[in-house]
């Protein structure tokens, strides 16, 4: 066993290599922060007649969250993600420590029927956040592994532990919105890690699957829950579920080609947009810049996309082929998922527009997501045109 591990250290060290630094990727950057910027124009739109000082208060907070976060993906930046390997585990149990923390009488707080933050007084944190990069990171290292050698049942338990226990927890919080991102992550990361799994993992992978649909349906959906799938569906039957859904859809129509103007929306100034700062921001967008600014953020997302793909693809390592996927298949979920239940192609589940939404800890999460891409990009395999 011992010879095993040396052959995997001598493999890493061997891509290093091979890869080198090949200078900071600036696009990456630069479209984050164009998505930022941009962001805080609606965004302070939609504040404006939300709180009584007009969302100064709000912006401070959300402003705070870019500096501290563009501060810490170019710290990231300068540090090489191989390093994560021997600090996953401990940075995964800290996160796993501070989602238990929210079920603590006087420390957690809910919204919107989910007990997912801490208060700290001055600023609410939400710990799922940051358990998605922590749960990456780890679930990196364990599928290297296993492509590196044969799977075992260790290797294979451990990986499923990972993911299960923030998955349990998130269940507990009552967020089904993060439970979708979190599978669609673990999927993701498995495919691009090329996992060759022995039939009797399948089976319980398989099995652990259906009993978490049969659970979820009779035991974790209450009533109103379950409403609010089927008002997706049927949105006349169910009119109240589905009135958040129906205001979007018909903000986003009224902005036409170029919008009402910025701070002019009809549905946005008379809050009439529900929960427009978080899940419903993009209908502000619509309402007030017009398809035209809906068409540029959606380019933008796509260009952010594309260039995660790259960075994957060209990553020295399985260790960061896996960890930029990771954060890809993440972006991907909330992205997809806020747009479509914003022009009304998807259920509502709640997962705010990434750098735009209304959210310091969610701001923070991305831009840490963005460093770990920065320290991958910047040590990748040379190529042709790098």
């Amino acid at each position: 066993m011992k010879q095993v591990h040396e052959v995997r250290i001598y493999e890493s060290d061997r891509g290093r290599g091979r890869s080198s630094d090949v200078g900071f990727d600036y696009i990456l950057l630069t479209i984050v922060l164009t998505i930022s910027a941009l962001g805080l124009i609606f965004l302070n739109s939609a504040q404006y007649d939300k709180y009584a000082d007009h969302g100064v208060r709000a912006m401070i907070i959300q402003v705070a969250g870019i500096v501290i976060g563009v501060a810490l993906a170019l710290l990231l930046n300068f540090v090489d993600y191989g390093y994560l390997r021997n600090l996953s585990f401990p940075f995964y149990i800290i996160n796993v420590a501070l989602m238990l923390a929210v079920f603590i009488p006087g420390l957690g707080s809910s919204s919107g029927g989910s007990r997912s933050w801490i208060d700290l007084k001055f600023v609410t944190y939400q710990p799922a956040e940051l358990m998605k990069p922590a749960f990456i990171i780890v679930a990196a290292k364990y599928i290297e592994r296993i492509r590196e050698e044969e799977i075992t049942t260790e290797d294979f338990v451990v990986l499923l532990i990972s993911f299960l226990i923030p998955l349990a927890l998130m269940f507990l919080q009552m967020d089904l919105g993060m439970v979708m991102t979190l599978c669609v992550i673990f999927i993701v990361m498995l495919f691009v890690g090329k996992i060759k799994f022995k039939f009797r993992h399948i089976a319980v992978l398989a099995g652990v699957a259906l009993v978490g649909v049969a659970f979820v349906w009779k035991f974790y959906l209450n009533s109103t829950r379950r409403a609010r799938i089927m008002a997706f569906f049927q949105p006349e039957k169910y009119p109240e579920y589905s009135l958040q859904q129906t205001r979007s859809i018909t903000a986003i129509g009224s902005g036409k080609l170029f919008g009402q103007g910025i701070g002019e929306g009809s549905m946005n100034t008379s809050n009439k947009i529900l929960v427009k700062l978080s899940d419903m921001i993009f209908s502000v967008i619509g309402e007030e810049g017009g398809f035209l600014w809906c068409l540029i953020f959606v380019g933008l997302f796509a260009a952010l996309l594309i260039k995660m793909i790259s960075i994957s693809s060209k990553a020295r390592d399985i260790f960061g082929q896996c960890i930029a996927a990771g954060i890809f298949a993440m972006f991907a979920a909330y992205i997809f998922e806020n747009l479509g239940m914003n022009v009304g192609i998807l259920p509502i589940t709640g997962l705010p527009l990434p750098f735009v939404s209304q959210g310091g800890s969610a701001m923070v999460t991305n831009f840490i997501s963005i460093g770990l891409l920065l320290s991958i990009s910047k040590r990748r395999k040379k190529g042709v045109f790098v």
